[in-house]
């Protein structure tokens, strides 16, 4: 009876924890394990330090004179794109005898990217310059086999000589950048004039109109005010840090920017914070291939009859304690350029935020709309090397009460005593002594056998 011979075997084994995130400037470790059965000729093995960018898509495909299949045909679409490549040649044009076979490869995460885009594919205006490295990602969009994959990896592959097999494995590495230092959020004003707001004046009878002129323009701004709001927000932001948002309202009528505390003033009824995301995704270039979107709201904050006070002039402090939840759907703001009109995939964000004013018994909504960036959180690891965890992270958690005893409630019954309760139960000796016997089954060998 004639065996076979079994392939090669080819394994990659990543040192340390295999879910570890990788930052910028990481050493990648490890081995790769080569198990043969008999005598190879290896024409090349190798293994790569690999980022790619991968885009998919379809669309519709018409054909003309087949109208009723055009729903059905579709035509695939496909960008894939290197973002670095860092190659180690383990073997090359030998032979290895049939046993196990280890090899140690170290690599480093670079910190920008590796451009190889052709000027003949992309045009003469390609993206010279490299750019920082985008997060892993992985999104399935709405389009039929629309897919827009960042992904790095560990890949080793191994040609014979002879044949046309090639046999390759790769170990997929989780990436996230991180910024070098602290980043404190730095707060930006945005008047918006072109949501003045004035009182709808009601129909008034006559002994009220002479009663006003006889009180004069004072009365009048008093009673119906020119409101200017203005919305105090931030442009940039990290996960889990905390996002201050203020909102101030100015009376235009106040003489001299004076303000007036005896004058009626507005009410905070009601509060939207929303947070949109947009992704693209391109394959090819941007006038003859297509491009899918992905959008996506996400209501934070919805709040109604807050009944607080807003006075003019003054910011008045719209959240305590909003901050972004660190998890796979908050990446990091990207974009993978590699040509000046290509944006591979982009990823981005924008805050939408409604406030519902009340002024005595009317009311209006404020709405504004602005880009938020999301900068990637400093690892906990990192921030106490670098002097300890963030003052405000660890105020704004309310510790635990202290334990205090309570005394015993009487109306409660007691838990039994299983010691008097036992010892109440009448038993025989004899019943006891047997029901041991049947629970120690190897002793009651050793005593047949006189040991």
């Amino acid at each position: 009876m004639e065996i076979m011979a079994l392939g090669p075997t080819l394994r990659v084994m990543i040192d340390g924890d295999a879910a570890r995130v990788y930052r910028q400037g990481d050493q990648v470790k490890g081995r790769v394990i080569l198990a043969l059965e008999e005598e190879e000729d290896i024409k090349m093995l190798k293994v790569n330090f690999m980022g790619t960018c991968i885009t998919r898509t379809t669309r519709p495909l018409y054909v003309a004179g087949n109208d009723a299949d055009a729903s059905q045909s579709r035509r695939g679409y496909e960008e894939r794109l290197e973002l670095f490549d860092i190659v180690q040649i383990l073997a090359s044009r030998c032979t290895l005898a049939s046993k196990k076979h280890i090899w140690n490869f170290d690599f480093k995460f670079p910190d920008l990217t590796q451009s190889r885009c052709s000027r003949w594919t992309y045009g003469s205006k390609y993206m010279k310059g490299p750019h920082p490295l985008p997060p892993s990602f992985h999104l399935c969009n709405n389009n039929l086999g629309g897919k827009a994959i960042v992904s790095y990896h560990i890949q080793a592959k191994l040609v014979r000589t002879g044949t046309k097999d090639i046999n390759k494995v790769t170990q997929i590495l989780a990436y996230h950048p991180s910024p070098m230092s602290a980043f404190e959020p730095k707060v930006t004003s945005r008047v918006l004039y072109a949501q003045t707001w004035k009182p709808v004046k009601k129909d008034r009878t006559i002994i009220n109109r002479i009663l006003t002129k006889v009180a004069g323009r004072v009365s009048t701004a008093n009673a119906f005010p020119r409101i200017v709001p203005t919305l105090y927000y931030v442009e940039k932001i990290e996960t889990g840090q905390h996002m201050p948002l203020h909102l101030s309202l100015a009376n235009a009528r106040d003489e001299f920017g004076v303000r007036n505390d005896n004058q009626p003033q507005c009410t905070l009824d009601s509060l939207s914070i929303t947070i949109s995301t947009f992704t693209t995704s391109m394959c090819g270039q941007p006038l003859t291939q297509p491009e899918d979107v992905t959008v996506k709201h996400v209501t934070c904050i919805s709040r109604h009859d807050i009944n607080q006070l807003v006075p003019f002039s003054r910011p008045t402090k719209l959240t305590t304690n909003f901050r972004l939840v660190d998890d796979v759907e908050c990446v990091p703001t990207f974009r993978t350029c590699f040509t000046l009109l290509l944006d591979t995939i982009t990823r981005r964000y924008s805050m939408t935020v409604v406030v519902g004013i009340k002024f005595q018994d009317q009311k209006f909504t404020i709405k504004s709309t602005t880009a938020l960036e999301i900068l990637p959180r400093i690892p906990r690891e990192m921030m106490m090397t670098m002097g300890g965890i963030e003052e405000n992270e660890e105020g704004d958690v309310d510790p635990l009460p202290l334990y205090v005893e309570r005394e015993a409630d009487v109306s409660f019954e007691p838990a039994p005593n299983y010691e008097m309760l036992y010892s109440s139960i009448p038993t025989s000796s004899s019943s006891m002594s047997t029901c041991l016997e049947g629970m120690n089954p190897r002793r009651e060998r050793r005593d047949g056998a006189g040991i």
